[in-house]
């Protein structure tokens, strides 16, 4: 029997559409009434995204569902430049793409293409072409050959329907963004990663004094005149309520950007991710100077002299990413413009807390010595609910920061405090005791010895994953309690990704993980 002849339209529809795009065009060539009913079934074309596609490495699957899960880069920062065996083998054409939008037209919602170099402009003109004014999701990831214009034609013709928009190092620059901003009302997510041109002056700013200079200024008195805000009630444009924006590696973004960004956003934003951009440390007082900008005040607690915020509503702001290095070689990424800002004291951290309650992931980390005990204890203190840290790289950091966090921060789930070479075992075990729900942990380069790895293993039962590099004093006893614990359970049940690059008997015990952890376990 021929379930395409035999069964209602419908029930065929809905079985074809569990299949991804790859097996549909298989499903194409059993007949010509196949082909010319999946042709004509738009509906099964809505969704274009070739990271669903059968031939995706079942290895690198199992990566992204945990970092998808657990919201941290396990494979690093550059896992998309850097891994290219981690790529599908065949890249998309311009006739394949113009082929698959033209079987979906209009009830196209998803478009998702990752380093296909080889589209072209005459591929992305199929958007235009066909009619795809629904389009919800557009995600666009290192194509050299997508010109600004064209993102500016797409954007005006679908934005209206746009939810997310991720143009990950792709040549726009802030009159895009101020396009996407003005055209696109229901943009919840924006990823603008790796984008070398964006500037501070890509997003909108009503309080503070335009510092633009030169004559592309993104945002001039003529646009500005058009956004609805309370000192520009008779606007007539709605900006978006962002949810998350991610600018991760755009290296012209600083700290009055961040300024801009509360300003803007400060009502909807949950996720901001600006980290290894030239945001530095700084950046926690800009949100707090633009929070006090857009009407939230500091009280003095009485007796104190010690600033309490009194605020209603609060920000929204969920997850903070700040995390800095060397990938950008300014100085003023490192601290050397804190001098002329006011001085990041701890009570300034402590009003930070109190202006984002409902912050529980903040990423701090990178090579710095402006990071101390004291800042650590402040932000636990006020900041109960964090549920994801990382303060690698704080060279000023000890133990007894950890200490404040095991006694503060009991739902961590996610901690990275690697290379902090003054952390010890009293500290990392205080943490794994007081932390049992901890799923992701980072102790690479820490001189933690065998005790530590006991611990973990008798106390986390839900860890995922746990990086150990260059922890030269770890050796095959300590891992053996880290996968079966004093009681035979230890991780080995949960355990998805392990790393033990250059520690002591790496090999060894890689051979031995392989026999004892899951067949799906990564390590390394």
């Amino acid at each position: 029997m021929d379930p395409v002849s035999a069964l209602p339209s419908n029930v065929t529809i809905d079985i074809f559409r569990k299949l991804p795009l790859d097996e549909l065009a298989r499903c194409m060539l059993v007949s010509k009434l196949w082909y010319y009913s999946i042709d004509r079934w738009n509906i099964l074309w809505r969704c274009i995204d070739k990271t669903t596609w059968s031939n995706m490495p079942t290895s690198l699957l199992n990566v992204r569902s945990l970092e998808h899960e657990l919201d941290v880069d396990i494979l690093g920062d550059n896992r998309y430049l850097d891994k290219p065996e981690k790529r599908f083998l065949r890249f998309l054409q311009d006739s394949e793409l113009w082929n698959m939008v033209r079987r979906a037209g209009p009830a196209l919602k998803k478009l998702v293409l990752e380093f296909e170099l080889q589209i072209t402009e005459a591929g992305f003109h199929s958007l235009l072409h066909f009619g795809c004014v629904n389009l919800r999701h557009l995600d666009i990831h290192a194509n050299g050959n997508l010109r600004a214009s064209m993102i500016g034609e797409i954007i005006a013709r679908a934005g209206p329907c746009l939810e997310t928009v991720a143009l990950v190092a792709v040549g726009i620059d802030n009159s895009n963004v101020r396009d996407i901003l003005l055209n696109a009302p229901n943009l919840k997510h924006l990823d603008l990663s790796y984008c070398m041109d964006l500037t501070f002056d890509a997003f909108p700013s009503f309080l503070s004094e335009n510092t633009s200079h030169g004559d592309d200024i993104a945002w001039d008195s003529r646009y500005l005149a058009l956004l609805m805000h309370p000192s520009n009630p008779h606007g007539t444009v709605v900006l978006p309520k962002l949810a998350c924006l991610r600018l991760m590696h755009c290296i012209k973004i600083d700290n009055m950007a961040v300024s801009r960004i509360i300003e803007t956003f400060s009502g909807s934003l949950r996720t901001l991710d600006v980290q290894k951009t030239a945001v530095t440390i700084q950046g926690l007082y800009s949100v707090l100077r633009a929070a006090r900008q857009c009407g939230y005040k500091a009280v003095e607690r009485p007796g104190s002299g010690m600033a309490e915020a009194s605020l209603s509503p609060t920000l929204a702001l969920q997850s903070l990413n700040i995390q800095y290095s060397d990938f950008v070689s300014n100085a003023n990424v490192l601290g050397a413009n804190m001098s002329r800002d006011p001085e990041l004291s701890p009570w300034t951290v402590a009003d930070f807390a109190k202006m984002a309650p409902k912050l529980t992931s903040i990423y701090l980390g990178g090579r710095n010595s402006y990071i101390n005990d004291e800042f650590i204890e402040q932000l636990a203190q006020g900041l109960p609910g964090l549920l994801q840290v990382s303060i690698c790289e704080s060279e000023r950091l000890s133990d007894r920061s950890l200490l404040s966090l095991a006694s503060n921060c009991p739902k961590l789930q996610v901690a990275d405090i690697s290379r902090c070479l003054r952390f010890s075992d009293a500290g990392v075990i205080a943490l794994v005791q007081a932390c049992g729900g901890l799923k992701y942990l980072n102790l690479s380069v820490l001189a933690i010895t065998d005790d530590t790895l006991a611990v973990i293993g008798d106390s986390l039962r839900n860890l995922k994953s746990i990086l150990l590099k260059h922890c030269m004093r770890v050796t095959f006893d300590g891992i053996v309690a880290l996968v079966e614990g004093s009681n035979g359970l230890g991780c080995q049940f949960t355990l998805q990704h392990l790393s033990l690059a250059d520690s002591s008997n790496a090999s060894e015990v890689r051979e031995w993980c392989q026999r004892r952890l899951s067949s799906d376990a990564i390590i390394c």
